[in-house]
């Protein structure tokens, strides 16, 4: 499967294996304890952090290699001050706007609009979750496959189709509620083995400093419209920290709106360090794949590919059935109740079907960036209508939120698929 044979590895191979795995399982000991483990501000952290560190992680560095090449880290940080300033106009509707757009109460003026942009973003929210199922199903059925050497497009989509047509029955004969404890164990997994690999890579880089050979890879990388379009294109990989905007029947305003912000802050240093520090292999990727990760950290340590396969069926798994709930929740909310939760989750299982077998995975990485653009630009539009309407008028804050409104629908609009050309590698 991967590139190396046991026979062949040098103390210091064994060494390093030795570190990756001793990491993994010091964070697994870790996130167990019950001070961890009961604490409510990690579990309100978990919500949105699993949702940013989940299959974006996974495809990131073979998506920004080929895409942005020896400056992947610079994209990134791109990528993600678009995000947080998304995150701010977020978390300002969540402490200002949401008493307003989710009152049963009917509203006419600015509290009027405010609740049907409120129950517009439900409706683009629910429609990008269906995409994201797709891409957690399929990427989750391309490292299965990967785990026994095996590279087949068609054979992905039905493993991943098995899987939606099982969430689906299960949602509509039982609920899925019953499941949404697999989040924390799974994000959790996930954390622990990003520990491993980055304690992998942080060596790997310093032998490479000691031996004198570190340096950049000689990648031809031109920055052009297209390339740009590729990274809005890849917006999908930061989202996820909109999820603290529906728990509000489980955290106060003030807890999501400070859990949010450690979400993104914590996700932010992951996908940094990761990328600066994998920055020195992207030169392997001579085209786009979304199992390169395993390819990349084969180079490090042997054992990482096979964590890296476990945290990923882990926490794709757990975020579709999250995502599928949050979708068919969405649904019934927005309806006032008309469409049962129940019939959405097997609405959303057949809308997936269809988008599975008629596109291929990096157009859905596209697709899903759009959607989730389209809705944080309704939730900017919402922020800078309040901040401009209230009492004590903040034109600065409104005006921000309002440029933000206009980058989302930029990023909405023009967000190409990485494979489409141009870009780096």
């Amino acid at each position: 499967m991967f590139d190396f044979h046991l026979a062949q590895l040098g103390v210091g191979d064994w060494i390093v294996n030795a570190l990756v795995a001793a990491a993994t399982a010091a964070l697994l000991v870790f996130f167990a304890r019950p001070k961890v483990r009961h604490s409510e501000t990690w579990r309100a952290t978990v919500t949105p952090l699993a949702s940013i560190i989940g299959s974006g992680f996974l495809v990131v560095a073979p998506l920004l290699g080929f895409t942005a090449g020896r400056f992947a880290v610079v994209a990134m940080a791109g990528i993600l001050v678009l995000a947080h300033l998304a995150g701010s106009a977020v978390r300002y509707n969540i402490a200002e706007v949401e008493d307003i757009s989710e009152s049963k109460d009917s509203h006419g003026g600015i509290d009027g609009t405010l609740k049907w942009m409120g129950r517009a973003a439900k409706l683009v929210l629910a429609a990008a979750y269906v995409i994201a199922v797709t891409f957690y199903l399929e990427i989750l059925g391309a490292f299965v496959l990967r785990l026994f050497g095996v590279e087949n497009a068609t054979r992905q989509k039905w493993i991943a189709t098995a899987l939606i047509v099982a969430i689906g029955a299960f949602g509509l004969w039982r609920g899925l509620k019953v499941l949404e404890w697999m989040e924390t164990y799974a994000v959790e997994t996930k954390l622990a083995i990003i520990g491993g690999l980055l304690v992998g890579l942080a060596i790997y880089n310093g032998e490479l400093l000691a031996t004198g050979d570190w340096a950049l890879p000689a990648m031809q990388t031109s920055f052009d419209l297209t390339t740009l379009r590729q990274l809005l294109g890849a917006f999908l990989i930061v989202q996820g920290f909109e999820t603290s905007r529906y728990l509000r029947d489980v955290y106060p305003a003030k807890e999501r709106v400070a859990t949010m912000r450690y979400a993104q802050w914590i996700a932010a240093a992951i996908y940094l360090v990761f990328v600066a520090l994998a920055t020195v292999l992207l030169g392997t990727f001579d085209s786009v794949s979304e199992t390169g990760i395993l390819d990349l950290s084969s180079q490090v340590a042997f054992v990482l590919p096979f964590l890296l396969v476990v945290g990923a069926v882990m926490s794709q798994l757990s975020a579709a059935i999250a995502d599928t709930i949050g979708s068919g929740g969405l649904v019934e909310e927005a309806s006032y109740g008309k469409v049962d939760r129940r019939l959405a989750y097997a609405a959303v299982a057949g809308l997936a079907l269809a988008l599975l077998w008629s596109t291929n995975i990096f157009a859905v990485i596209a697709y899903a960036s759009r959607a989730f653009a389209f809705y944080y630009a309704i939730q900017c539009a919402m922020a800078a209508v309040h901040a401009w309407s209230r009492a004590d008028r903040k034109p600065g804050r409104a005006a921000l939120f309002a440029l933000m409104t206009l980058l989302m629908l930029i990023t909405a609009v023009f967000g190409i698929p990485a494979e489409s050309g141009g870009g780096g590698g």
